[in-house]
């Protein structure tokens, strides 16, 4: 069933001649007061139209000298079917009548991290019978509720509510999805009220579908990461659907309001054309949420590559200028080490000496002035101007002092 997120009324003729739609009239009968007896003596067929189609959507079967009001609403939210119908029936008196009312639907979160959106209504899940009890003082004021049991439709509604559950099951099997569940509910309140100065008797048939369907959540914390998982959100769709008659006739009219009730056949052509559209808006928002997740994902894919280039080049300049730092400090280090160890040999009477032919360095007391080496020997002397090569066998190279 679809879902009508409006507060639950009585279907008002202000509501459907804002829809573009009027009260239909054939008459009095010659009976006069319009009894539900007319049904069978005489009937006529009405005709409940969509107007953003242009087409019938609902016929619906009346006595002829009853009046009629019926809507085709558009549903403005949450996903659910697009069209609900309501209609109302009744005779000049007034005091025979049948009535299904809008739909109202809302949603409980079984847990807070659940999304809904803002659009749609939030409340406590509830039977039938409670929920009746909340909109009974509103739709019928002043009225007794005389008692409360099963709606007469409760165990076609629970075999379709089955037939759907079985579907759903075989689908989450199919697509490895979490399991969802639907069921139904449906209460018969016979409730009494005076209509004006007659007194009235009603049944209020109050009927429930339920669906709880999963919904992802994020179930990591902070720094983790990222872990999905699924909680359930109940989905109640709530309406109403009654019959009216004289005190004390309700029971001797339920056969004949009934058939008025079921008498509502939908247009074939119609719920074609309407499942067609429904069916390529679908399509469409499924085309154009692919078309946002691949810009987005492009989009993401573009600035996590920028992200990604910055850092490696943040990384690459901080490692240069570590670099520069360590060589920097490893210069100053050398410096201020070179500085003492010539400082020690200046001490200890020694200097640092180099040799030009080898590159080999090597420390030598300053008790000597005059150094030479040749193949790991060494001469030391403080003649000046002393050179061993031609007078020594071998190729003496003399060592030059520095600083370390």
């Amino acid at each position: 069933m679809a879902s009508l997120r409006l507060s639950p009324f009585s279907l008002s003729a202000t509501l459907l001649l804002s829809l573009g739609l009027g009260a239909c009239h054939s008459g009095s009968s010659a009976a006069g007061g319009g009894s539900v007896g007319g049904l069978f003596s005489s009937t006529r067929q009405v005709q409940i139209m969509d107007p953003a189609l242009n087409m019938v959507a609902y016929t619906l079967t009346i006595p002829s000298d009853w009046n009629f009001q019926g809507a085709v609403m558009t549903n403005p939210s949450c996903g659910a079917e697009p069209e609900v119908v309501a209609y109302r029936v009744w005779s000049d008196d007034l005091q025979y009548g049948v009535q299904r009312m809008p739909e109202v639907a809302w949603d409980t979160k079984e847990d807070p991290r659940a999304f809904v959106p803002s659009t749609c209504k939030q409340m406590d899940a509830m039977s039938a019978a409670a929920y009746a009890g909340t909109v009974v003082p509103t739709i019928r004021p002043n009225s007794t509720v005389e008692s409360i049991g099963t709606a007469p439709e409760a165990a076609q509604l629970a075999s379709a509510m089955q037939q759907m559950q079985q579907n759903l099951s075989a689908s989450a099997a199919r697509y490895h999805l979490p399991q969802g569940h639907v069921s139904s509910d449906a209460a018969r309140l016979r409730v009494s009220y005076n209509l004006g100065t007659a007194p009235e008797e009603e049944f209020l048939d109050v009927m429930q579908e339920v669906a709880e369907n999963p919904t992802s959540i994020i179930v990591s914390r902070p720094g983790q990461v990222l872990r999905t998982g699924s909680v359930m959100v109940k989905t109640t769709t709530a309406w109403i659907v009654a019959e009216r008659a004289p005190k004390g006739k309700l029971d001797s009219s339920e056969k004949q309001l009934e058939a008025i009730r079921t008498s509502l056949t939908v247009n074939t052509a119609w719920d074609q054309k309407r499942a067609q559209m429904i069916q390529q808006a679908g399509a469409a928002m499924i085309a154009q949420s692919w078309k946002t997740f691949n810009a987005n994902y492009r989009a993401n894919a573009a600035n996590f590559a920028a992200m990604h280039a910055r850092g490696e080049a943040f990384i690459a300049n901080m490692q240069a200028q570590g670099a520069a730092r360590n060589a920097q400090f490893e210069q100053y280090e050398a410096g201020r080490t070179a500085a003492t160890q010539d400082k020690v040999d200046q001490i200890l009477d020694q200097q640092y000496y180099v040799n030009p032919a080898s590159g080999q360095t090597s420390t030598i007391s300053t008790a000597y002035t005059n150094n030479w080496s040749s193949g790991g020997t060494t001469i030391q002397t403080n003649l000046q101007g002393y050179d061993p090569n031609g007078t020594v066998p071998g190729n003496w190279t003399q060592l030059q002092p520095i600083k370390h």
